[in-house]
């Protein structure tokens, strides 16, 4: 299986190796393993891998094959071999093979996801143990004893700057094209379990009412936020794409203007995403440049401002939209280029961060 790079250049091709063909292939010197047990978090792939070739590694990845097209925007894959499983079935058969290929032939192997339940899992694999591991939360306050010799180590990762861990924000996708602002103002926005959308239906009620022209388009894994909790007289503002492949995924946030991140103060879970654990969506803001709007109580922990982005109090969430939709090409690529300047120094930050623990070759 091959995938082609959406410049369809055939040098730019990454071949999908079946999971048993690691244990029959030369492994080079300087050579890192990113492993994601998940069949999700393959967005954050790209990044990580970005950052060890710019380091100078070779880097092979292990991934669920549904997440192979979370790699289709890149260019530099000289470098890269992608293998993938279709269950973990498959990598508990062969746990002593990977084990041991991963303690005696890879220089390090980053763990994209570390899961409270899969903690046997990580045992077998000798995770634990060896000195070559890294390992990525994306949820902080679970880590128990078992990590506490990793925090001190650097080898513990996390997507935002949070207290505990050493952030490393992969928010590279690949060979990006950034667009202005369309003429028609498109929203996109990711559906999220045990999140509160009332204030943005209210807010689309009343730019409806206005008649202003605007869509938002919604994709997530959770289908609570869905067309049956719309009003009808707003649902033809709405489109509905769950559990899209990463190369519509990709399409989707690049056709669209801003990216809501409809994160509430007064909600206990999504305080969490300030203290212990980042919003998925911050990196595609990072990524392809789309100004975010976001209420003001996160703005902070995610760099953003009014110079970058748009942000919203309680109250106020519909008169910001409406600034968004009003906003014109040259603001809105100015909001752009300060957004490129914020990336540029969450990928510097990063790959420092990343060599306190993988030297640059």
């Amino acid at each position: 299986m091959i995938i082609k790079n959406l410049s369809n250049n055939k040098k730019n091709s990454i071949e999908v190796r079946p999971f048993n063909e690691l244990f029959n292939i030369t492994i080079k010197r300087n050579t890192i393993l990113i492993f994601e047990p998940n069949k999700y978090h393959h967005e954050c792939t790209p990044g990580y891998t970005k950052y060890f070739i710019d380091l100078g590694y070779n880097v092979d990845i292990l991934m669920h094959i549904l997440g192979i097209n979370s790699m289709i925007l890149l260019d530099e894959i000289e470098n890269i071999r992608l293998f993938t499983f279709k269950n973990r079935d498959q990598i508990m058969k062969n746990y002593k093979n990977l084990a041991f290929i991963i303690q005696n032939y890879y220089d390090y192997v980053l763990l994209q996801s570390t899961d409270k339940n899969k903690k046997s899992l990580y045992i077998k694999l000798n995770l634990l143990n060896v000195n070559n591991s890294i390992f990525v939360f994306h949820e902080i306050s679970w880590a128990d004893i078992y990590y506490i010799k990793y925090f001190a180590q650097n080898r513990i990762w996390t997507l935002g700057n949070i207290s505990k861990g050493i952030q490393v924000n992969p928010h590279y996708f690949g060979n990006i094209k950034i667009k202005g602002k369309n003429k028609k103002t498109r929203f996109f926005i990711t559906s999220t379990a045990y999140r509160n959308y009332k204030n943005l239906i209210e807010s689309v009620k009343k730019l409806k009412k206005e008649n202003f022209n605007f869509d938002l388009i919604v994709t997530g894994r959770s289908k609570r936020f869905g067309s049956k909790k719309i009003p009808k007289i707003i649902k033809k503002n709405f489109i509905f794409k769950y559990k899209v492949s990463y190369s519509e995924l990709y399409k989707y946030i690049q056709s669209s203007d801003y990216i809501i991140i409809p994160l509430d103060p007064n909600s206990e879970n999504d305080i969490l995403y300030k203290t212990t654990k980042a919003s998925g969506s911050i990196q595609l803001v990072y990524g392809f440049l789309k100004p975010a709007i976001i209420n003001e109580n996160f703005s902070e922990f995610y760099q953003l401002n009014d110079k970058n982005s748009l942000l919203y109090n309680n109250h106020n969430l519909y008169e910001i939209m409406k600034k968004s939709i009003l906003l014109n090409k040259k603001d809105y690529k100015t909001m752009q280029n300060n957004l490129q300047i914020l990336a540029k120094v969450i990928y510097k930050k990063s790959i420092l961060n990343i060599q306190k623990v993988i030297p640059k070759l």
